[in-house]
């Protein structure tokens, strides 16, 4: 009995980045998207969700093998790779550093004037949220965000599991549909788009994994070896997965058929969700969904504030030709954090354009970087017999022709 409680110890101990992928991951796309697809088609997008999670894997897959293998982030990769690929990583990461996080920040916000009825703006939340998140986080030891997030994460995950069995009995009940109209039109097209672009999360995700990952090992007092990176990176995925068809179900459970209708914009979606689910669920569960919810958006937070700072320092570096000296995190962290609270402050008439810019980068970037993270995994710094195998290679060149005909599909819809 001793040895088996040591064993789920150390097992737990292993498992990090995959959280805080997860963390990152069930964000705007799992609260929103898959929520409003839940309204307004019922469950007919499970399917989709199911399927880009599928086609997006091998990416993340290599990114973990990577940085297991050398004990490097991608971001070394892309550098070794030449200009070009680090051109491709930076307008990735654009939308990252700034547009992202403060998306997250505003449905966060939204949460919580929601939960304490509170008398400040969208903005001034998110910027006390961002700050107080930063100063968690400015020390830079991923031991103390990677404890923060699995502890979130192990709290909602359990909690929107509880939320979506009480809600399952509401759905199809009444002689209500299960399954929306899926035919072709804009809204279905472009919520669709969204979700493949979004769900569970963007390919640069990748990145913040491997460099996770990396940081994992080197604070870690357990050796993690690569079978063990790769477990848990399924665990988170499967997670996010698990919990973006939980938000469906709940979402079809409120919604779907019903004469409610789904705010439009994310933050109104997120302090409307809360009583919607009450009244489906039960009045005693507001507490439950409320920690939930908060605990969901919060983690995307400190997830975003914890990697984007170590990914942006080290790209800048590698760009000046400066790797072996490191700017420190710190100063990284507190651009993010300015230029979070210069969007909220002066340039939220212009967010909408923000967010199409970053769906657009998102978009766009998706295929290359699939294609640059199998460049990184096949590189000769990876040893031969860890060479990816023939049908990862083959669900690899799947995914990277799905995801480059998502693109040319955005592509098309946004200049018609």
């Amino acid at each position: 009995m001793p040895h088996r409680t040591a064993t789920i110890r150390d097992w737990f101990e292993r498992l990090g980045p995959g959280l805080m992928l997860a963390a990152a991951a069930v964000g705007v796309s799992h609260l929103v998207f898959a929520t409003q697809a839940g309204a307004t088609y019922g469950l007919s997008f499970v399917w989709l969700i199911v399927l880009i999670s599928i086609l997006k894997y091998p990416a993340f897959c290599f990114a973990v093998d990577y940085a297991s293998l050398t004990n490097r982030s991608l971001v070394h990769a892309y550098a070794d790779l030449g200009r070009i690929a680090l051109a491709w990583l930076f307008v990735g990461l654009a939308v990252d550093i700034f547009i992202a996080t403060t998306a997250v920040a505003l449905v966060t916000a939204g949460l919580f004037i929601s939960v304490f009825d509170l008398s400040w703006s969208g903005p001034q939340v998110a910027i006390v949220l961002c700050f107080a998140t930063a100063v968690i986080l400015i020390n830079g030891q991923y031991r103390k965000a990677e404890r923060i997030v699995k502890t979130l994460v192990a709290g909602f995950s359990v909690l929107v599991v509880s939320a979506t069995i009480s809600a399952l009995p509401e759905v199809g009940s009444d002689g209500r549909g299960v399954f929306g109209d899926v035919s072709p039109n804009p809204d279905g097209f472009a919520l669709g788009i969204a979700m493949a672009g979004w769900m569970p999360m963007p390919i640069t995700g990748a990145i913040f994994i491997s460099m996770w990952a990396r940081e994992k090992k080197a604070s870690c007092s357990l050796d993690i070896e690569h079978h063990a990176a790769r477990h848990d990176l399924a665990f988170g995925w499967l997670l996010t997965i698990g919990l973006a068809i939980c938000f469906t179900i709940m979402g079809a459970a409120i919604l779907f058929e019903t004469s409610r209708e789904a705010p439009a914009s994310a933050g109104a979606f997120a302090s409307e969700l809360l009583p919607l689910l009450t009244t489906v669920v039960g009045h005693w569960s507001y507490p439950l969904i409320a920690i939930a919810a908060i605990a969901v958006m919060w983690s995307g937070v400190f997830a975003l504030m914890d990697v984007v700072p170590r990914v942006t320092g080290r790209l800048v570096d590698h760009a000046r030709g400066r790797e072996d000296q490191p700017s420190p995190y710190w100063f990284w962290l507190g651009v993010q954090f300015a230029g979070v609270a210069l969007i909220l402050l002066f340039l939220m008439g212009n967010f909408g354009t923000f967010v199409a810019f970053a769906t657009s980068a998102g978009f766009i970037t998706a295929p290359a970087l699939a294609y640059y993270n199998y460049r990184a995994a096949t590189s000769k710094d990876v040893a031969r017999h860890y060479s990816p195998s023939r049908s990862l290679l083959i669900w690899h060149w799947i995914g990277f022709a799905s995801l480059a005909i998502f693109a040319i599909a955005f592509v098309i819809n946004q200049v018609r």
